[in-house]
């Protein structure tokens, strides 16, 4: 069985990525230089459908990479975009809301976005 290579992130928005980010990972905000270089990371994966865009691009460090969480569905994206650069992980989200299950975390997230949003 011959593997299928992934798409990569086109040149110009690996490049864009880069000046986005100020040649940091967007996450944790370490830098980069010439022995350390970021990783580029679908934020929408292309199991869903996820296209190889800048919107669709974040630039990370390895480990910031290893931590970005395994979107599986809408929701996931939706608490990827708006909380993954703020929390290690959906446990230290949980531990910030006061919850103790996703179902409660997701509602809590979903209060905070319509405040932030629709104010």
């Amino acid at each position: 069985m011959i593997k299928k290579k992934k798409p990569k992130f086109s040149a110009s928005v690996r490049k864009e990525a880069i000046k986005r980010s100020g040649n940091r990972c967007e996450r944790c905000g370490i830098d980069f230089d010439d022995n350390f270089k970021g990783e580029f990371h679908h934020i929408k994966p292309e199991v869903l459908g996820g296209k190889s865009t800048l919107e669709n691009c974040s630039l990370l460090c390895k480990n910031c990479h290893h931590a970005a969480p395994n979107i599986k569905n809408e929701e996931d994206l939706l608490i990827y975009k708006h909380y993954f650069l703020r929390f290690a992980s959906f446990k230290e989200a949980a531990i910030y809301y006061g919850v103790d299950n996703r179902i409660s975390l997701y509602v809590k997230l979903a209060k905070d976005i319509a405040k932030k949003y629709y104010k």
